[in-house]
Parts: structure tokens; C-alpha cells; sequence
């Protein structure tokens, strides 16, 4: 495994190890690689929680997408309706 290969993978177990949850095998080799990855994993982790606030923009996108499904549920129901109506008439 490469320098890389364990950077991600230990940037992958990282949450789980900060709480506990990996197996011996697991938490023994994050310990081992814990002085060489471990500032990389604390800055990535705070660039996420900085990144991932939600903003106006994802709202209104969300909104969108509700008031879409909705008209287009809307008229499936409106076609089977009519669909209905012209092959019983």
C-alpha cells in the first residue's frame, strides 16, 4: 500500500476511530499512522463542517425540486383521470 492508499484510508476511519467504534486490528494500525496523517484528517474535517452549511441557495433548489415533483404528481393523477374517462366513454 502506497503513501496515499493509507492516507485515504485512514482519513476514511478517522471518525470511527475518534469515537471508538473499530475493531483492535483497525485502531492499532490508526494508531500507528495516527503521527503522520492526523493533522491532514483534523483540516479536512474542519474544511467539511465550514463547506456544508446549508445556504439560501440550496433551499430554494430544494423548494424547486418539491414544487416540480409535486405538479408533476399533479398531473400523472390529472392524465389517469382523463385516461380514465375517455376509454370508459
Amino acid at each position: 500500500m502506497n503513501h496515499k492508499e493509507k492516507e485515504s484510508v485512514y482519513l476514511d476511519l478517522y471518525d470511527l476511530y475518534k469515537d471508538g467504534e473499530l475493531e483492535d486490528e483497525s485502531m492499532e494500525w490508526m494508531k500507528q499512522h495516527e503521527p503522520l496523517f492526523q493533522k491532514n484528517a483534523e483540516d479536512l474535517k474542519s474544511k467539511t463542517c465550514l463547506k456544508r452549511s446549508p445556504g439560501a441557495e440550496e433551499e430554494s433548489q430544494i423548494r424547486y425540486m418539491k414544487v416540480y415533483l409535486s405538479s408533476m404528481y399533479i398531473c400523472f393523477i390529472l392524465l389517469a383521470i382523463w385516461m380514465t374517462v375517455w376509454f370508459y366513454f
